[in-house]
């Protein structure tokens, strides 16, 4: 399967992708990755897919919610389950800040509520990259009011979920090379990206 963008190489992304990935779980050797945008990446392996659209977070240093506009798929026919407690994100200094349990979120929706509408007004389609495949909400993070929130959703070659993510940071988002991460029971993913580049 190819993304449908000619492929740039992320040399500073790469680079300290390659500096940091070591972690508890072993990543594919036949992990790519690709610039799709000025700020959005692209990630393949055999098992998972995923487009990170870091456009509002890039336009939001200092602010303590770090916004996201995902989508996942899979180039395989069996499904893959994306749990809810296996997304994060780390620092640019190392720290691991897990995507907040529904009842965090839920409770503090007045401190993220304005950003909440600008990040949907912002951020960039991301399932473009599959044309034909069946859609589905990314919904571990729905606003209060609007739906019931998921704890895992299930993606394969016939489906795609795309959705904002939340992650609350202390002491703001900084600059720096950013990682989102998905953890699977024998393997991970971690798509780097980097805030304030273009600053």
């Amino acid at each position: 399967m190819k993304l449908k963008q000619s492929r740039l190489v992320l040399s500073i992304v790469t680079s300290a992708f390659l500096m940091i990935a070591a972690g508890p779980k072993p990543s594919h050797a036949s992990e790519s990755f690709q610039r799709l945008g000025k700020t959005m990446v692209g990630f393949e392996s055999p098992f998972i897919e995923i487009v990170v659209d870091y456009k509002f977070a890039d336009a939001s240093l200092g602010e303590n919610w770090l916004i996201l506009n995902v989508a996942i798929t899979s180039s395989q026919s069996e499904a893959t389950e994306v749990r809810s407690d296996s997304v994060l994100v780390m620092t640019p200094d190392g720290r691991e800040i897990p995507l907040p349990a529904y009842s965090q979120f839920s409770k503090a929706y007045p401190e993220y509520q304005s950003a909440a509408r600008r990040a949907a007004l912002a951020s960039d389609p991301v399932d473009f990259t599959h044309g034909g495949r069946a859609t589905c909400e990314l919904a571990f993070q729905p606003l209060p009011g609007t739906t019931v929130a998921l704890e895992s959703v299930y993606v394969n070659m016939r489906k795609i979920c795309q959705g904002l993510l939340f992650f609350p940071v202390e002491g703001g988002i900084q600059p720096g090379t950013w990682q989102f991460v998905i953890e699977f029971d024998e393997f991970e993913t971690r798509v780097p990206f980097v805030l304030g580049e273009s600053r």
